[in-house]
């Protein structure tokens, strides 16, 4: 499936390695706004900017431009640059993506990026990256991931999953339901693998970083 890595202008940090996140996933490189000034500072060439291009600067606009790189100006101010950036991207058919570079700052901020996330998953997969985790919106089905014994894994209805399973948790659950609350709180990975399996509604994983 065509995976678009999203960078915004937030906070990354240092060990997020966005070069290898691309490669491992053959990532189109998106730049939503001043996600392009991030895209600079790295040494990257984003294949698209999105936006209404009021926070990246016209030194970078003209650098990219220069590369060929295809900027596409969105003045509405309904949505964010990342919603702008995500209905773009399905309406040309793609279905995966990495967001980057949309939390830290405000709180605000991360609200609408889980909540845009939960508006658009029923079209698309998602994987959110934070200062200090990895946040995956999950539709119903079994979801394998690596883990390391010991790792802070949380589940939570979004807003409600229904009979979820859990194999490699410490906490172990067996066809409960979550929705709402903190039930799903700070488990703890046992296992190099983690496997969670519901047969409706929408659940989110949050996979804490190690050390973080």
């Amino acid at each position: 499936m065509p995976t678009a890595l999203i960078l915004g202008n937030g906070s990354f940090p240092e060990w997020l390695d966005i070069r290898q996140i691309q490669s491992n996933h053959r990532a189109c490189l998106v730049c939503a706004d001043g996600g392009a000034e991030k895209a600079r500072e790295l040494g990257l060439t984003p294949d698209l900017i999105v936006g209404d291009l009021d926070s990246v600067t016209t030194e970078t606009l003209a650098h990219f431009r220069s590369a060929g790189v295809m900027i596409e100006q969105i003045p509405d101010q309904e949505n964010n640059d990342l919603e702008k950036s995500i209905r773009l991207l399905i309406r040309k058919d793609w279905q995966q993506f990495i967001l980057a570079g949309f939390s830290g700052r405000r709180d605000d901020q991360t609200i609408a990026t889980l909540q845009i996330a939960r508006k658009y998953m029923s079209r698309a997969q998602f994987l959110i990256y934070t200062e200090t985790a990895e946040i995956w919106p999950l539709k119903e089905g079994a979801w394998l991931f690596e883990t390391v014994p010991g790792q802070i894994i949380s589940l939570f209805g979004f807003p409600r999953a229904m009979r979820v399973t859990t194999n490699g948790l410490k906490f172990a659950l067996n066809a409960e339901n979550l929705s709402g609350g903190s039930r799903g709180l700070s488990n703890v990975a046992i296992n190099q693998k983690t496997v969670i399996r519901f047969i409706s509604g929408n659940l989110l994983v949050v996979k804490n970083q190690v050390g973080a």
